[in-house]
């Protein structure tokens, strides 16, 4: 099932997923101003990642797939900065956009339904001892990376963390079934593990 409808952009030289949380921290007038409207009316936002430019200063240019995103948590912190914690929910794909006087981008959305919670099986076993052996690697709690683990969260929380170039990492998002992601990542680790490469701490 596909929605439309225009929604707030926030572009991040970071990639988040659905299912995958973030903690954030806002300084720009235009986030802050995301922020509040976001709160204020319950109504989520899309994390899109840079292609080109900064997350700070002039609009950036960004890859037009992305993630819904809701706000979980808040605080303002001792440096006067707000964190928020977001909640990666739905891919979303971005047509035209607009840019308001204060910088704050506007974007139309086709959102994407949830995946469906299919169980893991079989032929993900080995995908499931990577994730396993990327969480003992940079010191996790394995329950933290292995707890409700389906089909679809399998690949966002290993798209994470495996040491892949960001383009590959971006196209994830466009593709549109978890099998799709499914067979990219076990390209992925297939690659990674011939060349013998060590997971990013």
């Amino acid at each position: 099932m596909l929605r439309q409808e225009e929604i707030a952009l926030f572009p991040l030289q970071i990639i988040l997923y659905p299912t995958i949380s973030s903690r954030m921290q806002i300084f720009e007038q235009r986030y802050l101003r995301l922020v509040k409207e976001s709160m204020a009316n319950s109504k989520p936002f899309g994390i899109l990642p840079i292609v080109g430019g900064r997350e700070v200063g002039a609009t950036p240019e960004v890859f037009p797939w992305g993630t819904l995103v809701t706000i979980r948590d808040f605080e303002q912190q001792p440096n006067g900065l707000l964190s928020i914690v977001v909640q990666g929910e739905q891919r979303v794909h971005i047509g035209a956009t607009r840019v308001e006087e204060d910088g704050l981008m506007f974007g139309d959305a086709e959102i994407f339904a949830v995946d469906n919670d299919e169980p893991i099986g079989f032929a993900e076993d080995d995908l499931v001892d990577m994730l396993e052996s990327l969480a003992s690697h940079m010191g996790i709690d394995k329950s933290l990376f292995l707890a409700d683990l389906t089909r679809a969260t399998l690949v966002w929380r290993l798209a994470g963390v495996l040491p892949v170039d960001p383009e590959r990492k971006r196209s994830l998002l466009a593709m549109a079934t978890v099998d799709e992601r499914l067979l990219e990542i076990k390209k992925w680790v297939i690659e990674l593990r011939m060349r013998g490469a060590r997971p990013a701490p």
